[in-house]
């Protein structure tokens, strides 16, 4: 069975907008990242958790080895407490082989960095101590009579350790008849074979390829279910990104609030398409949908190239920001005449835009508990909006702070005194474009 993960479909061109802003600060959309060379993912997850597993079971075997070597066996010595049928020194090479493999398998678990090198590490350490508890097996055995150690370690190695494929049942075969083999070879007593103890051994070795089956089964299983978690977790951050900013949506998910934050000189926008009232009085709701729909999505698509950050649609107005530069909002606004222009191209009709621009300090934050809502609040936003409905049709009125801070960048053209309600006269400027970059 071979388990891929799609990756996520959108569902609309504000959802793959999103998935565009998750891939492009680096956030997943699968799991995992990394494919092995057949490009099955399950793989790649399944030797992950693994080799996460191989540092803390070689810490323990480590310390356990020289616990051996530094204790048991000289005690052994001493008291001569080892069977004399098997010199004391193969025991002492095992300890000290096995302590080896322990710390060579540290040694690589820090280095190793791809997918390759942890799989040939791990088949790597379960071939080696596959041979040195045939080693052990044996030296067990023409000791003391026993291999309950042998079957502890095939157990363990088949719980704690999966892998994918089918390589480490034949080693739990291969092993057991290694040892069978170098015990009927050299126990001149005939127990073990008389005895049936290489049953045994069979029986072991049979329940530990089960239970490795049945831990590679439980993974495939883990996994799948970890992939529709992490799909839906994608879809639930492609609306939340499509609604808040990118910084605001990961403050809302690591903190479950966002605190209001103040911008000293933040630009607003705001956009209005003169005349769609009426219009949208004559026409089916389906139609005036669409075409709502197609405008605001293009100048959506607009607002990935510029620096900014679009707030809100409020009917057929449209409110953007940027919190720190007033000519990327600019651009944006002389982009959006073009859209509109283009579409009317397209599409026969007669919209034009009425825009308004200003700057100054706000506040801004996420409203409420439910259907989140990032605004933005300060005098700097009423002036904007009262820039925009004073304005012309087919002209960007802007204050004169916005003038201040773009001009000579910017080609203006001075409107005179404007009647704001609350402010009363003050002086406005048209946004004509931008100035042509002069030649060095």
């Amino acid at each position: 069975m071979s388990l891929t993960i799609e990756p996520l479909q959108p569902d609309s061109a504000g959802q793959a907008q999103s998935q565009t802003q998750l891939q492009a600060h680096g956030l997943p959309l699968t799991v995992p990242a990394e494919l092995d060379e057949r490009g099955n993912p399950f793989e790649v997850w399944v030797v992950q958790r693994s080799f996460a597993l191989l540092a803390p079971v070689c810490r323990l075997g480590l310390g356990a080895a020289l616990l051996f070597l530094c204790v048991a066996d000289p005690a052994y010595h001493l008291l001569e407490l080892w069977s004399p049928a098997v010199p004391l020194r193969y025991l002492v090479a095992w300890h000290a082989a096995i302590a080896l493999l322990f710390t060579a398998c540290l040694l690589a678990a820090r280095r190793v960095q791809t997918h390759r090198a942890r799989l040939r590490t791990l088949q790597a350490f379960f071939y080696t101590a596959a041979l040195l508890f045939v080693w052990f097996g044996v030296i067990s055995w023409l000791a003391t009579g026993d291999l309950s150690i042998v079957a502890i370690a095939q157990l363990l190695l088949a719980t704690v350790f999966t892998l994918p494929g089918t390589f480490r049942r034949w080693i739990y075969g291969i092993q057991v008849l290694a040892t069978g083999v170098m015990l009927a070879w050299l126990d001149s007593s005939g127990k073990f074979l008389g005895q049936m103890h290489f049953a045994n051994l069979l029986v072991i070795a049979s329940v530990a390829y089960v239970i490795d089956g049945h831990m590679l089964k439980n993974a495939r299983a883990l996994f799948s279910q970890q992939c529709q978690i992490e799909r839906e977790r994608q879809r639930a951050d492609a609306v939340l990104y499509n609604a808040l900013p990118l910084d605001i949506a990961e403050e809302l998910k690591t903190h479950q609030r966002v605190k209001a934050q103040s911008y000293p000189t933040m630009t607003i926008l705001f956009a209005d398409i003169v005349g769609f009232t009426a219009f949208a009085a004559t026409r089916a709701p389906d139609e005036v949908l669409s075409i709502l729909n197609e405008l605001f999505s293009r100048m959506d698509a607009l607002i990935d190239t510029q620096e900014v950050e679009k707030i809100k649609t409020i009917g057929d107005a449209y409110m953007a920001v940027s919190k720190d530069n007033p000519a990327a909002l600019a651009r944006l606004a002389l982009c959006m005449q073009k859209v509109v222009a283009q579409y009317n191209l397209e599409q026969g009709y007669q919209f034009s835009l009425r825009i308004g621009m200003h700057c100054g300090p706000t506040i801004a934050g996420v409203i409420g508990q439910k259907r989140f809502l990032y605004d933005v609040w300060s005098d700097a936003v009423n002036l904007a909006s009262r820039m925009e409905s004073t304005g012309v049709p087919g002209h960007i009125q802007t204050s004169e702070t916005i003038f201040a801070q773009l001009h000579p960048r910017f080609k203006f053209e001075e409107r005179g005194l404007v009647d704001i309600k609350g402010k009363g006269l003050l002086r406005t400027y048209y946004l004509l474009g931008q100035q042509a970059a002069q030649p060095a």
